[in-house]
This record gives C-alpha cells, structure tokens and sequence, in this order.
C-alpha cells in the first residue's frame, strides 16, 4: 500500500517542483534585463553576470536534488575536450583569474542547458521560454519608458536601455523577437495577453530601429526569408504568417518616422549603413587572424583583450578601432576568432564543432518540425548571424536567453539514444558550484569597492579591494591614479601601474604612464623601457616619443 502511495506523490512532488523551476526562470529572466547599480563602473554588467551565476547555481543545485546521471554522446565528449583545452591554456594565461571565471560559466552554462533538458518535458520548456521573454520583455519596456519619458533620463550609447550599451539589446532582441511572436501567436485567444504582446513588439522594433543595431536587423530578416524558402518548398505555399517579423519591422517604422522629428533623414540614414555594411571591424578580424597565426596554441582563455593591442596595429590605417590611448577592445566581434584567438587551432576548431551542432540541430528541427521549430530556428539563425559581428554570449543577458533557447532546441528531440554512465552528477556539479560562487563574489565586491573607493577618493577602500582580488587590473590603475593625484605618491603610483601591467602587458595608455612617472622618479632606464613597449605597439605615438625628453631636466 505504500509503495502504490509513493508513486503519486513522488508525481506531485515533480510536479510542484516544475511550477517552482518555471517560477524561478521567470524570475530570473525579469531581473537580468532590467537589473543595475550606480555602485559599479560597469553598472549594467556586473550586477547582471551576479544574476547570472546565481541562476545557474540555483539550477544545479536544482538537478543533485533529482541526481541525473551523466549521459555520454559526441555532444558531450566536444564539451569535454573543449573544456580540457581552456584549462591548458591557463598555464601560459596573462590573467588566470579572468580566465578560470570563463571556463566556470562555460562549464556552469552547458550543464544549465543538460539539467534544463533532462528534467523538464518539451512541451513544457518550450512554455518557460516564451513565458520569460514574453514578461520579461514587458518589463522591459515598463523600466524604459518610464525612465525616458517620465524621469525623463539622459541617455546615450554607454546607458541606451537598461541592458546596457546600446548594441547589448540587439544581442538580446536576436531571441526576444522572435520568440515574442510565437508568444503573442500561441496565446493570440487571450485579449489582454494579445495586446501586452503586440505593445511590447512595437516598443522593441522601434527601439532596434534606435539602436541601427545592423547585426540584428540582417540577421532576424535573413531568418524570416530562409524561413519562408524552407517551408515554401516543403509544403507548395507561402506561409505568410511567417512575415510577421517583416510587418512588425514596417510598423517601427512608421511609428519612428512619427515619433522622431528627423525620424525620415534618421532612418534614410540607417538604411543606408546597413545597406553599405560598413562596420568598422575589418580591421579587428584581420588583426586577429595576425593574432591567431602568431599563436597556434592561443593567447590563453578569455584573455583576448589583455594581448590584442600587441596586434592592432595602432596609428595606422590598418588599426582595430577601439584601441587608442585610453580604449580597450574586449572581444574581436565574432565569437570564432574570440575562440581561435585564445584556444588557438584545436581549441577554436572544438569550439567551432559545437557551435556548428547547435546550429545544425535547429535546422533540422525546423525541416522535420512544426510551427514552433520555425520561430526557435530564427532566433537562433539571428543569433549566429549576429555572432559573427558582435560579442554575442559574451554579456550576461544574451547568454542567459541564449541557455534557455539552446535547451529548446537540444528537447525537441529525446536524448535517450545517450549512454549514461557511473559518475553522478554531484562530483563535477558540487565543485563548480563553490569555485563559481566564490570567483562570482570575489570580482563582484571587489569591483563594488573598487568603484565606491575612487568615487570619493577613498584610498583604503581601493587597497581593500586590491588584497581582495589582486588580479583586476582595474583596481591596480585606479590605485595608481589615486597614489599619485591624491596621496602624492609617486613610487607607490608606479608599483600599483606596474602590477596592472603585468596582467595587461600591452596596454599603451598604461605603457606610457609607467614611462612618464619612471622618468618623473629619475629611473631613466625603466622610462626608457616602457617608452620603448609604448612605440613598439604604436611607433607614432607622440606622447610616447615625450617621454624623456619632458623629464630629461629631472632624469
């Protein structure tokens, strides 16, 4: 009698803790697009990378309770091996800590989507995900409507939407939009649902016609015509209900044309870019195949930005934009040559396996599929197609949806035909957990004190940060500002640049600092040294040339 109990009640508990799982997603998915703190530099990313971790903490956590066991396929052995490859190159890293935080969210992320699509039925996945972009993308609206129109805030690229800079939100529309329209279709019964829908649609368009977020607007059309040609030849008709992207688009349209007093000329003029193509980033890519070539085996994981100024060719016409003096350039803008550059060959091409499985995966869904296929394929074509462009997956908010999309397209089909094998889930699951929470909390405090510090010219409380986690560059360079502007410290300012030059060894604004206060010290050799790093990475940089000869009375 009770082993008949047990059965229903361990489907009620099942049951309850789904509700719970769908809860808590939606949740989640509400608070990273909106999520930000004055108390932060980066007042958009970093508190949104801490929703992101506790996210998936909390959903591996979720998955011992049910203890799945490990399932073995090709998928899994790419994952695997991928992983291995980014321990590797943290031997020869510039910043290790950067670079184990990455492979803790690689490892956290791909576990999300395996835990994701073991536990929760298709039907039901398919559901969480509508349903988070869906309230998640109302309230997104609510938040920028209310802080432009009725706080009436300034805004500019850096604070374009409460993602953050203004191409984050292209990054996130790829998914939004698509999957939108499949909400408002799916639910179209629902009046209310219909129209919350339809005003959040149009919110969005007109914002991404804002943004001239090219990526995303070429990507989400591309989607629709392949879309279209696909099903087109499955089934002798065109399935017009397939332009609803196109038609929301001509709405933005007319709307922005409305609503902006240079809305005609504005839009002449974004059509125009997109037309051209001209993206500025030619030069990133061919720099950073010069970067690939130089260095077969990569620059190490997630350590692009700390070596690509080495190869940017600085002050001439074949220059990575976004690398002067006082710019970095954080990613190459296509997520390849992100993972070719720091895995080198075998590395980037593992990468490049899974990445193509994804893709493939949802375009055979959307061949042998349904309706639903059609929109989780766009979403992921615009994805990828922007990928290419842009630093997609590598925010916060974008590889969230991005977890929640992928588990989609790995459900549509059972993964049964994986072998599982002994090891349980705990022994991989459990250390990530503690290595990703504490990194996650490390940097997060440390930037909070970083930032909070230098605003008040707090030097206490930037060295508290330092001891903190001594391999934030960042900290290192407001240490150095605040020892020489405020304490006075000349030897002190020189110390703390010089321990944010060894995590960022190519950093030309920082070279040419260090020179000028090793000059300013009398250390002529050392002035001469950094002088001399300055102009091999940007020979004619003429505040680099200035070096001695400024100081030359005091050296």
């Amino acid at each position: 009698m009770q082993h008949n109990l047990s059965v229903p009640l361990l489907g009620s508990f099942y049951i309850s803790s789904l509700a719970l799982l769908k809860f808590l997603v939606v949740a989640f998915s509400c608070t990273i697009s909106v999520v930000y703190f004055e108390n932060f530099y980066y007042k958009y990313n970093y508190p949104k990378w801490v929703v992101f971790d506790l996210f998936c903490i909390l959903l591996l956590t979720y998955s011992i309770c049910f203890s799945p066991r490990w399932r073995t396929n090709f998928l899994s052995v790419i994952i695997a091996f991928l992983t291995i490859s980014m321990l590797i190159t943290l031997t020869w890293s510039t910043n290790k800590f950067e670079g184990v935080l990455f492979v803790c969210r690689f490892l956290a992320f791909s576990l999300s989507i395996f835990t994701v699509v073991s536990i929760v039925p298709k039907e039901k996945l398919v559901e969480i995900l509508m349903d988070s972009v869906f309230y998640s993308s109302i309230l997104f609206c609510i938040v920028i409507i209310y802080n432009r129109y009725w706080l009436a805030i300034p805004y500019s690229n850096a604070n374009f939407s409460p993602i953050g800079f203004v191409n984050y939100l292209g990054q996130v529309l790829n998914i939004w939009i698509p999957i939108l329209v499949l909400s408002i279709y799916n639910r179209r019964k629902s009046k209310v649902y219909f129209l919350l829908g339809l005003a959040s649609l149009l919110v969005l368009m007109n914002l991404l016609l804002e943004s001239l977020t090219r990526g995303t607007i070429l990507g989400l059309l591309a989607a629709e015509m392949i879309v279209l040609f696909i099903l087109l030849l499955k089934t002798k008709k065109l399935p017009l209900k397939y332009l609803s992207v196109s038609v929301a688009f001509l709405c933005a349209v007319v709307t922005f044309n409305l609503m902006k007093i240079s809305g005609l000329s504005t839009l002449k003029g974004q059509i125009n870019s997109i037309q051209e193509l001209n993206t500025g980033r030619e030069n990133v890519f061919s720099n950073t195949v010069d970067m690939i070539k130089d260095n077969p085996l990569g620059v190490g994981v997630n350590n692009f930005e700390y070596t690509h100024q080495k190869y940017a060719k600085a002050g001439t016409p074949n220059a990575s934009p976004y690398v002067s003096d006082m710019r970095i350039l954080t990613s190459p803008y296509n997520i390849l040559l992100k993972f070719y550059s720091e895995l080198g060959f075998l590395g980037g091409s593992l990468f490049l396996i899974l990445f193509g499985m994804v893709f493939i995966k949802a375009l055979l869904n959307l061949l042998k599929g349904v309706f639903i296929d059609a929109w989780i394929f766009m979403a992921v074509f615009s994805l990828y197609f922007h990928a290419m462009f842009s630093s997609v997956f590598l925010t916060p908010v974008s590889l969230f949806f991005s977890t929640l999309l992928f588990a989609v397209v790995f459900s549509r089909e059972s993964i049964s035909e994986a072998k599982p094998i002994g090891m349980r889930l705990e022994w991989i699951v459990v250390p990530l957990i503690l290595l990703l929470g504490y990194l996650s909390f490390i940097k997060t405090v440390s930037a909070n004190l970083t930032a909070k510090g230098y605003r008040v010219g707090n030097t206490e409380l930037v060295e508290k940060s330092f001891e903190l986690n001594p391999h934030d560059y960042f900290t290192s360079l407001r240490l150095y500002e605040l020892y020489l502007m405020k304490e006075g410290n000349k030897q002190q300012a020189l110390a703390s640049l010089e321990r944010a030059i060894n995590l960022y060894p190519y950093n030309i604004y920082m070279l040419i600092k260090a020179g000028e206060v090793a000059s300013q010290l009398g250390l002529s050799d050392k002035a001469e040294e950094y002088k001399q790093r300055a102009l091999d990475i940007y020979p004619n940089n003429p505040q680099a040339k200035l070096i001695q000869g400024v100081y030359s009375d005091i050296s």
